[in-house]
């Protein structure tokens, strides 16, 4: 079933996110903005915010985006150094402040059978969890 995902992050993973996202409604968003736009205009199934989104933007459409049954996913889609704070303290802070998953694409080769196991995390959130 095609669902409707909210991707906000940099062009730079524009490309490795089409592939693992192949078949669904990918809705982009450059700016806070645009994100509050997206999410205002249409049912949303999924959001992935990414750590460099909007200028360090990700806390905040992090707390808009949550909403009753519908995962949110903060990740980093590309090497980055910070100096305000690691990839640890990234995680740590969007768990603490409810996101679903943290995902690190950098674990995960840009190849059919990484882009794969990326893709079965995500289709796991999607689907509905069983009837007793």
């Amino acid at each position: 079933m095609v669902k409707r995902i909210l991707v906000a992050d940099t062009p730079e993973g524009d490309g490795r996110l089409s592939r693992i996202l192949a078949g669904h409604d990918v809705v982009l968003a450059r700016t806070l903005a645009q994100a509050h736009c997206a999410l205002a205009a249409a049912p949303v199934d999924l959001v992935m915010i990414g750590a460099r989104f909007d200028d360090s933007s990700m806390f905040d459409l992090l707390r808009r985006a949550q909403s009753p049954g519908r995962p949110v996913v903060c990740m980093r889609s590309e090497h980055f150094e910070s100096p305000a704070i690691g990839i640890e303290g990234l995680e740590i802070a969007a768990r603490a402040l409810g996101c679903t998953l943290f995902l690190d694409l950098t674990w995960y080769a840009d190849d059919a059978a990484g882009n794969g196991a990326v893709r079965a995390l995500l289709d796991a959130l999607l689907s509905p969890p069983p009837r007793p």
